[in-house]
């Protein structure tokens, strides 16, 4: 009992005669104090003292490594005899944009700690100040520098008491970085990157690194994350030019991702580490032929961000040609063939309707890309059509969709005298759908220019990735919307006439290859099973269109058209339902999805441990990269893969030809992808015995092949 009360009076004396914080000190944009952990210093022990910036909304001071621009935060202590400061322990930054630099700071509040190391003899009962003298630079739109003086007197005691900014104190270490990554990290250059290399289980997938010194990493270039063989990634850093005047052995820094933050020291050795995959030698035959379009793709993604969004812009605008979106631009035109007379603000607001159903479409599809890959799904670009649900659906809404453009049922009847406004608004939400239906059938499409800058947004930033995704939609969406701005173009395209209903009719068709086109897909990862299935619900959406058509007319009776439609919606939603568990059966029990190997067997399973066994070997490969649900690589496969002259090539070369198929999702493959800066396929890669990779087009000939080949071996 007693011994408590000695405890208390020692503690009430220590709360009146010491001060674990000393009056907070008013600058431009901020309030900065000095503060302790304990209300006292015992001889021969650490304690904590931290400066508390408390920083007004949209400011910001720096790290110790600023970033572009900007100046770190520095402390001058003035300590009595017996007292020893250390270093300032960091919180891990932020990255704060400022145009098109990124710099590394703090917003609203910043706690920098410092320890303190205090000597045996000091005298107890001694009161001590402790004196800093603070300089920093704060920003917003402008920068001003900062500077102040604050002090703090603490007493001399026994035992250390916790004062009432310990929990301060524990927050602020929750912010620092963790001392040990759970990886193990080494550092290598190529060419003029650093290439930090993790080995580990559970790497996550929005890594980002802090150069703790500056002027090594360049802070406002692409950090790009890739994952060249399993429970591996490699994340290539963008030097800085003063790193070339002074290359530093070690590269200190902290990794950080949502799942927390570690600080690393890697020793940077010339090559990559023994043990582990060297980086191949690649060689993009994109930019090895500056003439040509390809070459003009490297041209604009070495400008960075408008470089970036500049081909994003190109590749959606180059997708209004492919098979699987031609149909429904067709239609679009068609319909302003069809309403030529309308007012040029009636032209803009369908024109306007489209570009947001597509755009939007795009970011949605983008945004659950994003939303997956950061719960762990190594997925890229086209994964919807991974999906077997997807697959039956988008089957479903295409052949529906041309049995309306060939006449079965009509649409809209209704509208048939009523009020115009009506019409028009209904004629809008028409726009925004097909819109939509545009984004949705164009976006696994990977034309010319498509798959690099995809592939970068995937691994960019989510503003930056939503941003490049957004902009390919709007090229999607700018053939119509241009026809919307300026419909005196309308005149340059054939007069309306009889011809146009021929015209939609032969769209229907164009729909109608596209089912068999999914049904392809289907068939290619579910079997026979799969394709039945499918045909049953064609059946059951054709009796549908029927009854409606047939039933549901304008001229029919009110109850006749109700129960048309109640008809038509029970066999379409009730196939539906019945289908795409059943697809997705079909997927599942027809076993693990193996490489379509042509009939003279010469193509073989892709696997990374196969080409790594091949090449030590000293046998040259050849990987193809697709998917059964890929266009472009059918498409390539019959003019240029799976031909005689390649077949005969690749014998007489000794080039071992492997497939990777990621018709369905495949991680390794993705991983694979990623490693080449892609998010899709089609990718083509020519390995050499030496280690060189040749990257070959997307669109292939014959030529393009044997050239690939020439130049390689």
């Amino acid at each position: 009992m007693s011994q408590n009360i000695l405890r208390l009076c020692f503690s009430l004396f220590i709360w009146m005669f010491s001060s674990a914080h000393a009056a907070p000190v008013e600058a431009e944009h901020t309030t900065v104090e000095l503060i302790s952990e304990t209300d006292t210093i015992v001889p021969g022990e650490s304690f904590d003292l931290a400066l508390r910036f408390k920083i007004e909304p949209h400011w910001h001071i720096y790290w110790e490594n600023p970033g572009a621009s900007g100046l770190a935060t520095t402390i001058d202590w003035t300590l009595p005899e017996g007292i020893e400061a250390g270093e300032i322990q960091w919180p891990v930054p932020e990255r704060i944009s400022m145009a098109d630099m990124v710099n590394y700071g703090y917003e609203d509040e910043a706690v920098l700690i410092v320890s303190m190391q205090a000597a045996e003899g000091l005298q107890l009962g001694e009161r001590l100040t402790l004196q800093a003298e603070l300089f920093w630079l704060i920003c917003k739109e402008a920068c001003l520098p900062g500077d102040a003086q604050v002090a703090i007197e603490l007493l001399v005691a026994e035992q250390a008491v916790p004062s009432a900014e310990s929990a301060a104190f524990a927050a602020a270490r929750d912010l620092q970085a963790q001392p040990v990554a759970p990886w193990a990290v080494t550092a290598h250059l190529a060419e003029e990157q650093l290439v930090l290399s993790l080995e580990g289980s559970e790497i996550p997938e929005d890594l980002y690194f802090y150069a703790q010194t500056e002027g090594q990493i360049d802070p406002s270039g692409l950090q790009t994350l890739s994952y060249p063989a399993a429970n591996r990634a490699e994340l290539r850093l963008p030097l800085d030019v003063p790193f070339f005047d002074a290359q530093p052995e070690v590269m200190r820094g902290i990794l950080q991702s949502s799942a927390g933050s570690w600080q690393i020291a890697a020793t940077i050795s010339e090559q990559a580490p023994t043990g582990a995959p060297a980086t191949q030698q690649v060689v993009d035959l994109a930019e090895a032929d500056s003439s040509g379009a390809l070459g003009f793709e490297q041209r604009l993604l070495a400008l960075g961000l408008p470089g970036f969004l500049a081909l994003s812009f190109l590749g959606g605008l180059i997708l209004n040609i492919m098979p699987c979106v031609l149909p429904v631009l067709s239609l679009k035109v068609f319909s302003l063939l069809k309403h030529a007379g309308q007012t040029r603000a009636d032209a803009l607001r369908h024109g306007l309707a489209y570009t947001i159903g597509v755009v939007l479409s795009f970011l949605v599809l983008a945004g659950v890309l994003f939303a997956l890959r950061a719960v762990g799904e190594r997925i890229g670009w086209g994964f919807q059509l991974q999906s077997p649900g997807f697959v039956v659906f988008l089957a479903a809404v295409f052949f529906l969709f041309g049995l309306n453009l060939m006449g079965v049922f009509e649409l809209g009847g209704k509208l048939v005298g009523a009020d115009a406004n009506v019409a028009k608004r209904n004629d809008v939400y028409g726009s925004f759908g097909m819109g939509i239906l545009a984004a949705v059938v164009g976006a696994p499409c990977m034309g010319p220019l498509v798959a690099g800058v995809s592939g970068l947004a995937v691994q960019a930033s989510m503003g930056t990735g939503l941003l490049i995704f957004g902009t390919m939609g709007l090229g999607l969406a700018s053939p119509f919307l241009l026809l919307s701005v300026f419909p005196k173009l309308v005149a340059f395209l054939p007069k309306p006439g009889l011809w146009m209903e021929s015209f939609k009719q032969g769209m229907g068709f164009l729909l109608m290859a596209a089912v068999l086109f999914l049904a392809l897909v289907a068939g290619r990862q579910g079997g026979v099973d799969a394709i039945f299935i499918l045909l049953v619900i064609m059946l059951a959406c054709g009796v549908a269109a029927w009854i409606f058509g047939r039933w549901g007319a304008a001229f029919r009776s009110k109850r006749a058209q109700w129960i048309s439609k109640l008809l038509a919606l029970a066999l379409v939603f009730g196939s539906l339902a019945w289908g795409i568990p059943a697809t997705k059966a079909a997927y599942a029990s027809y076993g693990e999805n193996t490489a379509a190997a042509d009939a003279s067997g010469q193509w073989g399973p892709w696997s990374a441990e196969k080409v790594d066994a091949l090449l030590a070997e000293g046998k040259p490969v050849f990987v193809d990269f697709t998917a059964s649900w890929c266009l472009i690589c059918q498409v390539n496969k019959k003019v240029a893969l799976r031909t005689d002259a390649t077949a005969a090539l690749f014998e007489a070369e000794g080039i071992v030809a492997l497939e990777a198929d990621w018709t369905r999702y495949d991680p390794a493959i993705t991983d694979a992808l990623e490693s080449f800066g892609r998010s899709g396929v089609p990718l083509y890669l020519l390995y050499s015995p030496d280690g060189e990779v040749t990257v070959l087009p997307q669109s292939l000939t014959n030529g393009v092949v044997r050239d690939a080949v020439e130049q390689a071996l």
